[in-house]
C-alpha cells in the first residue's frame, strides 16, 4: 500500500503546481535581502552571482551548481543564510538587514520542492533527493524502457545514470525522477544497475 502511493506521488507531482511561488514568494525576499549585492539592476555581482536575471541564476541551479534542487542541506545558497553571523561564509553579511526565519524557511521550502524558476513542479520522490535537472537527451541515449515499482506500479522513461542507491531516468517529457533503487522491482533494479540495457 505505502508504495502503491508512492509510486503515484511520483507520476502526479509532474503534474502539480508547487506549493512555494518563485515569483510570488522566493523573489520578494531575494530581493529583499539579497539584490544589494547580487543583481544587474544594482550593478553588483558578488561572487559573480546574480539573482535578477532568471538565466544568469538559473545556472547556479543543478548538481553542481550552489542550489541541488530537492536538497536544501547539501544547497550552499541555503546553508549560508543558516551559518551563525559570525561565520565568514554567512549570508547576507552580518552587517546587512537578516531574513527572518519565515523567509529562510520560503528559501528551504522552494529549494525541497526542485528549486523551479517557472512555476512547473519538478517531480520528488520521498526520502530520496528529489528532481534532477531535466537533460536534453544526448545522441546514442537509452531507449525509453518500462521502469516499475516493487508493487507493479510502472513508468515509461530512459534511463540516464546511477547516483549511489538511486536511479535518474528521465520521460519522454523531458522530466527527470530520481528513484531509490529498493523501491524498484528486481527486474527495474537490475535493469538500472545494467546501465539500463
Amino acid at each position: 500500500m505505502k508504495s502503491t502511493v508512492l509510486a503515484a506521488a511520483i507520476i502526479l507531482c509532474a503534474t502539480s503546481a508547487p506549493a512555494t511561488d518563485f515569483k510570488g514568494q522566493v523573489a520578494p525576499v531575494l530581493q529583499k535581502y539579497c539584490y544589494k549585492c547580487h543583481s544587474e539592476v544594482q550593478k553588483k555581482e558578488k561572487g559573480d552571482l546574480v539573482l535578477d536575471n532568471l538565466e544568469r541564476f538559473g545556472r547556479q541551479i543543478g548538481p553542481s551548481g550552489i542550489i541541488k534542487p530537492g536538497q536544501p542541506e547539501s544547497s550552499s545558497f541555503f546553508t549560508s543564510m543558516t551559518l551563525p553571523k559570525s561565520d565568514d561564509d554567512h549570508m547576507p553579511p552580518a552587517k546587512e538587514a537578516q531574513p527572518p526565519p519565515a523567509s529562510i524557511a520560503i528559501i528551504k521550502a522552494w529549494i525541497t520542492e526542485g528549486a523551479s524558476l517557472d512555476g512547473k513542479k519538478v517531480a520528488t520522490t520521498p526520502a530520496a533527493p528529489p528532481a534532477a535537472p531535466a537533460a536534453p537527451s544526448a545522441p546514442g541515449a537509452a531507449a525509453t524502457q518500462t521502469w516499475t515499482s516493487s508493487d507493479g506500479v510502472a513508468i515509461q522513461a530512459s534511463f540516464l545514470r546511477l547516483e549511489g542507491e538511486n536511479v535518474v531516468i528521465q520521460r519522454a517529457d523531458g522530466v527527470c525522477f530520481i528513484l531509490p533503487l529498493a523501491r524498484l522491482s528486481a527486474e527495474s533494479q537490475a535493469l538500472a544497475k545494467n546501465g539500463g540495457k
